[in-house]
């Protein structure tokens, strides 16, 4: 499949006041505390402060999420849900109709996509191309480009490595895709600084996030968290976001979206240019646990291929 892309609560405040050590342990133990926080707690639009300055996906992608999020789902709600907008709808059918499927016939209803697509893929689907709409709207600048290259080298990698963490394909992409929405928070609400951050060479990964703590309150790791909770996002959804630049995880997608992340900037697909990027194979060596490195390792020259396949798509 072709990847497409006022007051503060006490929740806000709760995340803001997380202080980032140059230990990376302290980070972990940040972004976990961030979590807790999210896991026990409600944000709303109101919540977010300054990142409330990104616009939501449209109202009918969210409902999509959701309904999706639901064990009883149905084929015609989500075919009425996506039928309730009529470029949604032509999105759609122009992905099932193109070459990609080679059908012999061409569908003429969001319901016969679903049933050739199934769930998990209309899943997948809806938040590319909710995120799609939102980079159209997006200023067309090299970091936001950077953002969104990123997001797609990371979601590919992430489709392509889930059956070996046992998680579904396209949960992989949706969770790996939105996974840097914290940046897209932090740029839409300080345009002028996160930019000239995002431009600026930093020594590591954990370097960014102490800068971006110093300077705006909180990580992109807790900003996307929080965009995540106030969208009302899947739990999937906000763990990726939150928890990205974690070292470990019990939940089987986040770890697969940390070592995903990883392995974008190795293939020099980074956000934001770091000087201690390690390359692939050294990536998978440190990052993925010992009865899955030979297995990873093998497969990165399809890996990076599908990366580069999946940029050609990207109209930006």
């Amino acid at each position: 499949m072709t990847l497409l892309w006022g007051k503060k609560s006490k929740l806000a405040k709760a995340v803001s006041s997380m202080a980032v050590e140059d230990h990376p342990d302290a980070q972990v133990e940040a972004a976990a505390r961030g979590a807790d926080i999210l896991e026990s707690s409600h944000a709303t639009t109101s919540d977010l402060g300054a990142l409330a300055k990104l616009p939501p996906f449209q109202p009918v992608i969210l409902s999509l999420m959701r309904l999706f999020d639901r064990e009883d789902v149905q084929t015609d709600e989500v075919a009425s849900l996506i039928e309730s907008d009529p470029a949604l709808t032509g999105e759609l059918l122009a992905v099932v109709n193109s070459p990609l499927y080679a059908l012999q016939s061409r569908l003429t209803s969001p319901a016969q996509a679903i049933v050739l697509l199934g769930f998990q893929n209309t899943k997948s689907l809806a938040a590319a191309l909710g995120m799609r709409f939102m980079m159209r709207g997006a200023p067309r600048t090299p970091v936001v480009r950077r953002f969104w290259t990123h997001s797609i080298a990371t979601a590919t990698i992430a489709q392509c490595f889930a059956r070996a963490f046992r998680v579904e394909p396209s949960e992989a992409h949706v969770g790996a895709l939105l996974h840097d929405l914290g940046r897209l928070g932090l740029l839409a609400a300080y345009p002028e600084e996160y930019s000239a951050l995002a431009l600026t060479a930093h020594d590591s990964s954990y370097a960014i996030l102490a800068a971006e703590q110093e300077k705006f309150g909180m990580t992109h790791c807790h900003a996307g968290a929080l965009l995540a909770e106030a969208w009302r996002l899947p739990k999937t959804v906000r763990q990726a976001a939150g928890l990205h630049h974690g070292n470990s995880s019990d939940q089987p997608l986040v770890k697969l979206v940390q070592l995903s992340c990883r392995l974008a900037d190795s293939f020099q697909f980074q956000s934001i240019h770091r000087c201690d990027v390690q390359k692939p194979e050294e990536t998978i060596r440190a990052c993925a646990t010992a009865d899955l490195r030979e297995q990873l390792t093998g497969e990165l020259e399809a890996v990076n291929a599908a990366i580069l396949t999946a940029l050609e798509s990207l109209d930006f």
